[in-house]
């Protein structure tokens, strides 16, 4: 395996050098043998991780890659023996989402080969990119969850005590152990001890699904029909919800205001027609920012230590910035030029730099919409999932 990716490196060296003398646009490995990387998701019943490999794919056909795309169906053994699948086919590159702490598991079995990996979405605890125990671990793509979760918390507070309810709220987790549940609820956590007013009535784990969620609140509402305001902890999770406050004949949106997380298709609606209140995400776009890195990687460009570790600042929406997504992200997917951001093709491009951000929203702008979530975050510590 080793010795394949040395290979390609080499035949890419020859042709870089070849371009500078000739002028010559730069070919790639792929001109040679097509790389083949591998891909794990939890689950594709979620739109969350269907974007996210979708966005994906297109990075794969702009590069001429292979990409291989294993589904866990949110299995943990089924993640795990799809990694093993991945390491004996031999890919050239591993993006792993190391949901329920596979992350070790991966570094593990990719060891031996060498094969060059990056993770998405869940943080390692104690384990930094290119750490000396795991050079093969090349680079970190996620979303900023704790400052998400505060915006989202934040957001809620200020708007129920705006319309004067009874400020009980009540919380939907995500699937336990993993960094994007815990440090999005820490963000919760700390908005509620700024907000001595509000009272959680209770907390569920939905799972991040939809029905786990549609079902754990159900029962909690039932418990706690005092409740005015939810935080879901994405975006499956805030369906769930609604639906099951509009099963129990409540109006989300007026009786319940919900907040929830991942810019889905349908809490996009959502929030257009007011059942949800406020959504962040955009982070379905992690997977293809991590096929540009590992394109570069393979073709023999490094990735500085010190822009290993990638916190991708998210998207806020609201009612009224409902138009400007739709018009800066079609589909869920902004206009991206993978050549321009690959410094294989483009030397200027700068490495492990990736946006999320309006057209026409400037960084006040952005602030305001976050409740100002980025400049009050913590510092970040690698126990805390950063």
């Amino acid at each position: 395996m080793q010795q394949k990716v040395t290979y390609k490196v080499l035949i890419v060296a020859l042709v870089v050098m070849t371009a500078l003398v000739t002028g010559l646009v730069v070919a790639t490995a792929q001109d040679e043998e097509p790389l083949v990387i591998g891909a794990t998701v939890p689950t594709l019943d979620a739109q969350f991780w269907n974007q996210y490999v979708e966005f994906m794919r297109e990075g794969a056909e702009a590069y001429g890659i292979e990409l291989v795309v294993l589904n866990a169906d949110n299995n943990p053994d089924t993640m795990a023996s799809n990694i093993e699948d991945l390491v004996a086919r031999g890919v050239d590159g591993l993006i792993h989402v190391p949901y329920w702490n596979t992350g070790i598991k991966a570094l593990n079995d990719t060891a031996f080969s060498g094969t060059p990996v990056i993770m998405t979405d869940v943080y390692l605890d104690n384990i930094n990119p290119q750490d000396a125990d795991f050079p093969n671990y090349l680079a970190f793509i996620g979303p900023s969850d704790e400052a998400a979760g505060y915006a989202m918390a934040t957001t809620l507070f200020e708007e129920m005590r705006a319309r004067d309810m009874e400020m009980v709220v009540g919380v939907v987790d995500g699937t336990p152990g993993t960094s994007v549940a815990i440090d999005r609820r820490a963000g919760f956590d700390r908005a509620l001890a700024e907000n001595p007013d509000v009272t959680l009535a209770g907390a569920v784990n939905g799972n991040f699904v939809r029905d786990t969620s549609q079902e754990a609140f159900a029962a909690l509402y039932q418990g706690n029909p005092e409740i005015r305001g939810v935080w879901a902890a994405n975006g499956g999770t805030a369906t769930g919800v609604i639906v099951a406050l509009q099963n129990a004949g409540v109006t989300p949106g007026e009786d319940v205001l919900v907040v929830g997380m991942d810019l889905n298709p349908e809490n996009v609606v959502a929030v257009e027609d007011g059942s949800l209140l406020f959504d962040i995400g955009g982070h379905w776009l992690q997977g293809g920012f991590a096929l540009v890195l590992m394109h570069d990687f393979l073709n023999g460009l490094e990735i500085p230590a010190d822009q290993a570790n990638v916190q991708l600042d998210l998207l806020p929406l609201t009612v009224d910035l409902v138009e400007q997504f739709r018009a800066d992200f079609p589909e869920g997917v902004p206009a991206y030029d993978w050549q321009e951001r690959s410094r294989v093709f483009n030397a200027d491009a700068p490495p492990a730099t990736f946006e999320l951000e309006y057209s026409t929203m400037g960084d006040d702008a952005m602030d305001d919409a976050m409740g100002d979530a980025m400049e009050e975050e913590p510092e970040a510590t690698a126990e805390a999932g950063s």
